[in-house]
C-alpha cells in the first residue's frame, strides 16, 4: 500500500526529490517528476542527482554535501537533464533536513520554462507600450483605482508643465492638485478625475487659466472583468478652437452677408412677382374685355341678324296673312253660293242633275267643305306662331339697347326659353315657378344673354333626359331668378373656378369656359351677384340676384 507521505508528494505541484548525502542518491521522487522528465521511479531511483542537475553551479553544490557541507538554497534557477536529452528550465530550492539523526536533503523544484517565456513577452508588450505611448501626440495619463498615478508619458508632463523636482518626489495627490489648479474650473476637473470605476467613456473640454483649451477622453482600464482603473488622454486643441472660432466669425459675417442680399434678391423678386402679377391680371382683364368686347359684338350682329330677319319675314308675313284672311272669305262666299245651288238641285232636269252629281262625287265635295276650313284655320294659326317667333326674336335681341330700361325678368326668360326651344325639347322637361315679379331698370339684351347660357349649360349638364326648373322671386330690396337642373353636378373643388375665364367642366369641343364668365361680369354691371348651389351627381342651381333699384 502506498503510504499518506507518499501519496501526498504525489498530488504536490513541485517535483519533489529526496537525496541521500552520502552517495547522493535520490531515494524518493514524487510522481511530477517523473511526468516532468520522463524517467520512471526504477530509473530515478537508481542514478544520482547530478544525472539530472549538470549545471556547474549545481556539480559545485553537490560535491560540497558529499564532504560534508550543507546548506540551504531558498530559490535558484538551473536546468535540469530530461530523459530525452532535452533540458528543463527550473527554479528549485534545497532544504536540508534531519531524519533519524542523519541529514538529508529534500529538493522541490517548478518549471519555470513558460514563465520565462511570459515574462519576456510582457517585457517586450511593456517595452512597445512605453514606446507607444511616448510616441503619440496626446498626453496619457493613468489612474489605479486607488487613485494613484499608474502610469504617464513625457507628452502628459509636457503639456501640463509639470516641473522635474514635483515628478522625482513621486507625490500622486501633489501632481494631480497642480495639474487641477491649472484648470479655469478645477473642482469640476478634480471629480472627473475621482470617477475611475465607472464603465462609461467621457469627453470633457478643459479650459486652463492660461487661455488654452484641453480635450480631455477617459475610458475604464479592465483586467479580465474588473475595473483596475482610468486612462486618460489630454489632447491640446486651442489651435483647433481659434481656427473654429475664426472660421465661425468668417462664417458668422458671410451668413451676413448671404442674408442681407437675400433679404435684398427676395424684396426685389418680391417686387417682381407683384409687377407680373399686376401684369397678368392686366393681361387677365384686357382679354376678358376683348373676349366680352367679341362676345357682345357677336351678340349685337346675332340681335341684328334677328331683327333684319324679322323685318324681312314679317313684310312676306303681312301680305300671306292678308291674302289668307281674303282668301277665307272668298272661301266662305263660294260655299254660300255652292250651298244656294245645292237648295235648287231638285228643279234640273235628270241629265243635268246626274253631270253635277257626278262632278260633286269626283271633287268629294263633302270632305272639300269640311277640310278647306281646317286647311284655312292651321295656316293662320302657323302663321301667328311665326309672328310670335320673330317677336320673341325681337325682344331678345333688343338693337340698339344700350342704356338701363324697364323690363319685365319673366317675359324676357319666356322669349330666350323660346329662342333656345330647339336645344332643351329633346332633352329636358321645362318647369316654370314664376313668382310674378316686378320690373326693374336693366339692359335687357344682356340679361337674356345670361339666361341663354344658365340654360344650356344647365341642358348640357343633362346626360340623359331630365328636368330644368326656372323660378322667380323677390323681396323688398331684390328680384331673383334661378335656373336648376338634374344634371351631373359640379365638383366642389370646381366651384371656386367655375366663373374664371376659359374655365369649363365641359369636354372638348362643347364649350369655350367664357359664357359664365361673360354672365358673372354681366351681372356685376347691373350691381348684382350670381350664387350656385350643387351637388355631384344630382344637379346644380344657379341664382342671378340683382337689385330692385337698379
Amino acid at each position: 500500500m502506498i503510504s499518506l507521505e507518499h501519496l501526498m508528494l504525489d498530488y504536490s505541484r513541485y517535483m519533489m526529490l529526496l537525496v541521500e548525502p552520502g552517495e547522493l542518491r535520490i531515494i524518493v521522487a514524487n510522481k511530477i517528476v517523473e511526468k516532468m522528465l520522463g524517467y520512471s521511479e526504477a530509473e530515478l531511483l537508481a542514478m544520482p542527482i547530478t544525472n539530472i542537475e549538470s549545471s556547474l553551479q549545481d556539480v559545485f553544490y553537490w560535491e560540497d554535501v558529499r564532504n560534508g557541507q550543507y546548506q540551504d538554497i531558498e530559490t535558484q534557477d538551473g536546468l535540469y537533464q530530461c530523459a530525452d536529452g532535452s533540458m528543463l528550465t527550473v527554479t528549485k530550492s534545497v532544504k536540508v533536513i534531519d531524519h533519524e539523526g542523519s541529514p538529508l536533503i529534500l529538493v522541490q523544484a517548478r518549471d519555470v520554462q513558460n514563465e520565462h517565456k511570459a515574462e519576456d513577452a510582457l517585457a517586450q508588450i511593456l517595452s512597445q507600450l512605453r514606446a507607444t505611448l511616448e510616441s503619440t501626440g496626446n498626453g496619457i495619463l493613468v489612474i489605479d483605482w486607488h487613485g494613484k498615478i499608474a502610469n504617464m508619458n513625457r507628452q502628459f508632463s509636457s503639456m501640463w508643465g509639470i516641473s522635474d523636482e514635483l515628478l522625482l518626489e513621486g507625490e500622486e495627490a501633489d501632481i494631480l492638485e497642480f495639474i487641477a489648479g491649472l484648470v479655469a474650473e478645477p473642482e469640476i476637473f478634480r471629480m472627473r478625475l475621482q470617477e475611475l470605476v465607472g464603465n462609461s467613456e467621457t469627453e470633457d473640454i478643459l479650459s486652463l487659466n492660461d487661455g488654452r483649451i484641453f480635450e480631455c477622453r477617459s475610458r475604464p482600464q479592465y483586467l479580465g472583468e474588473h475595473i483596475i482603473g482610468r486612462v486618460f488622454g489630454f489632447n491640446d486643441i486651442t489651435e483647433r478652437k481659434r481656427a473654429e472660432e475664426a472660421l465661425r466669425d468668417s462664417r458668422d459675417e458671410l451668413e451676413e452677408q448671404v442674408r442681407k442680399r437675400t433679404e435684398s434678391l427676395q424684396m426685389a423678386n418680391t417686387q417682381l412677382l407683384a409687377e407680373k402679377a399686376r401684369q397678368e391680371e392686366l393681361i387677365r382683364q384686357l382679354e376678358e374685355t376683348q373676349m366680352q368686347l367679341l362676345q357682345s359684338e357677336k351678340m349685337a350682329s346675332i340681335g341684328q341678324l334677328a331683327a333684319g330677319v324679322a323685318h324681312e319675314i314679317n313684310n312676306p308675313i303681312g301680305f300671306v296673312n292678308s291674302n289668307l284672311s281674303t282668301l277665307q272669305e272668298y272661301v266662305d262666299g263660294m260655299l254660300a253660293l255652292l250651298a244656294a245651288y245645292e237648295r235648287i238641285e231638285g228643279l234640273l232636269v235628270n241629265e243635268a242633275l246626274q253631270n253635277i252629281t257626278h262632278l260633286k262625287q269626283e271633287i268629294n265635295i263633302g270632305y272639300l267643305r269640311e277640310d278647306i276650313g281646317d286647311l284655312l284655320a292651321e295656316s293662320l294659326d302657323g302663321l301667328q306662331r311665326v309672328r310670335r317667333i320673330v317677336k320673341d326674336l325681337k325682344d331678345f335681341s333688343h338693337v340698339g339697347e344700350l342704356e338701363q330700361q324697364s323690363a319685365n325678368l319673366e317675359a324676357g326668360l319666356d322669349s330666350t326659353l323660346n329662342v333656345v326651344w330647339n336645344e332643351i325639347k329633346y332633352k329636358a322637361d321645362v318647369v316654370k315657378e314664376y313668382g310674378g315679379i316686378p320690373e326693374i331698370n336693366c339692359i335687357a339684351s344682356q340679361l337674356n344673354q345670361v339666361f341663354m347660357n344658365l340654360l344650356i349649360n344647365a341642358v348640357q349638364a343633362i346626360e340623359d333626359h331630365g328636368r330644368i326648373t326656372i323660378r322667380t322671386a323677390y323681396d323688398e330690396q331684390n328680384v331673383w331668378v334661378e335656373v336648376e337642373d338634374t344634371g351631373k353636378g359640379i365638383k366642389p373643388e370646381q366651384l371656386g373656378k367655375i366663373f374664371d375665364p376659359f374655365f369649363t367642366t365641359k369636354s372638348v369641343g362643347m364649350g369655350t369656359g367664357l359664357g359664365l364668365s361673360l354672365s358673372y361680369g354681366i351681372v356685376k354691371k347691373h350691381n348684382g351677384r350670381i350664387e350656385v348651389k350643387s351637388e355631384l351627381g344630382k344637379g346644380t342651381c344657379f341664382r342671378v340676384c340683382l337689385p330692385r333699384a337698379g
